[in-house]
């Protein structure tokens, strides 16, 4: 099966993508629900997502990318390929060194904010919120087709 990740950052032109790709209206899933994808992921299966940006948080990119390279899952990225897994392309020891340091960061930019300063839950939901998009975002930027790991 073909399937397609989508978040609040796709619009119409990320649906004329996956459907260029064969992705079924019923395969596309948004990030929020990717715990149900990956379920029902199987070897052989094809994950197409536009950008590294698309998931919530740079763990989630680290974890769902070891599920399809655990399950033989073709993971897809449009606008990075150099992050793609496939049969024969998995992630360099390097690349998980590197989404594991952005880890590490965001966690620790985090804990020093959370001891720096006492926010309510709401606040502070949305500020973890912002750490987390600003470092997916990096991550997308960095490698991107003209990104610094080219």
């Amino acid at each position: 099966m073909v399937y397609g990740i989508i978040s609040e950052a796709d619009n119409r032109n990320t649906l004329e993508v996956f459907h260029s790709k064969k992705i079924n209206e019923d395969n596309i899933v948004h990030v929020n629900q990717l715990s149900n994808l990956g379920g029902i992921l199987k070897s052989g299966d094809v994950v197409y997502v536009m950008s590294a940006n698309r998931f919530l948080r740079v763990g989630q990119v680290l974890s769902f990318g070891r599920l399809c390279m655990s399950r033989g899952v073709t993971l897809r990225f449009i606008t990075q390929p150099y992050l793609d897994i496939t049969v024969s392309k998995h992630w360099k020891p390097a690349v998980i060194n590197h989404m594991t340091k952005m880890m590490y960061i965001e966690r620790s930019a985090m804990g020093r904010m959370s001891s720096a300063c006492k926010y309510t839950n709401e606040y502070w939901e949305y500020l973890c919120r912002t750490f987390e998009m600003m470092n997916v975002e990096l991550l997308a930027q960095t490698f991107a087709n003209d990104g610094l790991m080219k």
